[in-house]
């Protein structure tokens, strides 16, 4: 039976969310999916409360938030929640080969060095992207911890868990060609440049209905977005030519309507309508993300790390045929082991069984081997040949004045020996340290050559003897 791990991740991954998005002038809500549901949205509301007020009175909006939840019968609080991009400062960094555990490090870094606040008032996040030359870069950004703190106290009022914050971008990521998004959101609309997979570049700019009372002005719009533009890379730039609309779907038609001649002069000719206009479920923007964590996808400009259960970590240890292998060599050095060993007990126990069986018969004949050797004293272990020749060698002096050529054993007991001496001297001392060993009997010298040294030879016999 094959063992299908993907099925098996599916089944430990939530099914259930809410997808909150925090707004210019509401807190829109939507239920993801419904049991009952066959998927989808099932239920949408939202609550007059805006982000800034959200930020002043969290209590209250997570109260009204709480009410709104038990009016609609929402009993998930598992929550996945957009914040505005416009409460973000952003900075376009490197993105260096360095490990996960090293990353954030090296992000807080970065944050120290391009935004005026300090790292410790900062919540950060950030979307890579590759160049088109391949070089690796992110957009960087760092929203004040006070805002986050007030998204938590909010959220705690109203008894939701935040699984996932991130920035409100909707379907910023949808193509893979450089882009230009207008996310028009009631006061303010959101200029966002998308290219190599990533969020290349995001201002948060006036929209067309002013908190003060100010009218649009395009003239001024659209020299911010001449300078945004200004800003990009030169590769990003040139390739820049689509321009889309998204965010509250009024907001985003009037914004088109307005500024289309003028998108027109700055060389962005494909103005046509964003999809996500037309679509209802774009009043929700936190829909799409809490979409992609349900399915286990990452999700740009990530404040939280998801959460991963102890049988998804289990699950994905197996995931790959390395970590099989790897696993089971683990477990073959556990087992393994313990089955020699208890296999070493069962065969000790057999042979200590036999031995049971067979210890008096060796008892008897180890008495009568004892015997045997008691009534053969001329019997000897260590072969005679060998020892002959070891008790000749014996004789010779350590310090080499005398060294044999052929040592030679003979019809059991005749030892013939040739060699060179020093002098004369050394050789009449061996010969009479051979004459005085127990077992060297008719010592018989033969003629001698030269002086300096002297060949020589000998013979004689080796007769047995036994030690006391």
């Amino acid at each position: 039976m094959n063992l299908n791990l993907a099925e098996l991740k599916k089944r430990f991954q939530p099914r259930t969310a809410l997808a909150i998005t925090l707004e210019s002038e509401r807190l829109a809500v939507s239920v993801l999916p419904d049991e009952d549901s066959a998927g989808g949205v099932a239920r949408v509301f939202s609550i007059p409360v805006g982000a800034d007020e959200i930020s002043r009175e969290p209590e209250k909006a997570g109260a009204m938030l709480a009410a709104a939840l038990d009016g609609a019968k929402v009993r998930h609080r598992a929550c996945v929640v957009r914040i505005p991009p416009g409460w973000a400062l952003t900075a376009s960094i490197d993105l260096p080969d360095v490990s996960a555990g090293d990353l954030h490090s090296y992000l807080e870094l970065c944050a120290e060095r391009e935004f005026p606040v300090a790292v410790a008032e900062l919540r950060i996040a950030h979307s890579p992207y590759t160049m088109p030359d391949g070089k690796r870069r992110a957009t960087l950004a760092a929203v004040p911890a006070k805002r986050m703190d007030a998204v938590g106290k909010m959220l705690a009022a109203a008894g939701c868990r935040p699984v996932s914050i991130s920035l409100s971008l909707y379907e910023c990521l949808s193509t893979p060609k450089p882009t230009l998004y207008f996310l028009a959101n009631g006061t303010h609309t959101d200029v966002v440049v998308t290219a190599g997979g990533g969020v290349v570049s995001m201002r948060s700019l006036a929209g067309l209905t002013h908190s003060d009372g100010v009218p649009f002005d395009p003239v001024l719009f659209y020299r911010e977005i001449r300078i945004t533009l200004g800003r990009l890379p030169e590769s990003i730039r040139s390739q820049l030519s689509d321009a889309r609309f998204g965010g509250t779907p009024s907001s985003a038609r009037k914004l088109f309507a307005e500024t289309r001649d003028s998108l027109r002069k700055l060389g962005v000719e494909n103005t046509g309508l964003d999809r996500g206009i037309a679509d209802e479920k774009s009043d929700a923007a936190a829909v799409q993300t809490a979409e992609s964590f349900l399915s286990g996808q990452p999700v740009p400009f990530e404040f939280i790390i998801p959460g991963v259960n102890r049988w998804q970590v289990m699950l994905q240890r197996f995931d790959s045929t390395r970590h099989r292998w790897i696993v089971a060599g683990v477990l073959c050095l556990v087992v393994l082991p313990l089955l020699v060993l208890f296999g070493r007990h069962e065969y000790e126990n057999h042979l200590e069984n036999e031995w049971n069986g067979m210890k008096r018969n060796v008892a008897d004949l180890d008495a009568l081997q004892q015997k045997i050797h008691q009534f053969r004293p001329w019997f000897e272990p260590v072969p005679q040949t060998l020892k002959i020749m070891e008790s000749v060698v014996a004789a010779f002096p350590d310090q080499g004045d005398v060294w044999a050529k052929s040592l030679q054993v003979s019809d059991g007991n005749k030892v013939t020996c040739t060699g060179f001496a020093r002098n004369q001297a050394v050789l009449l001392a061996l010969l009479e340290r051979l004459r005085a060993l127990p077992g060297v009997n008719d010592l018989q010298r033969g003629p001698m050559r030269g002086d300096n040294p002297v060949q020589f030879s000998f013979t004689c016999k080796w007769e047995p003897f036994h030690e006391n």
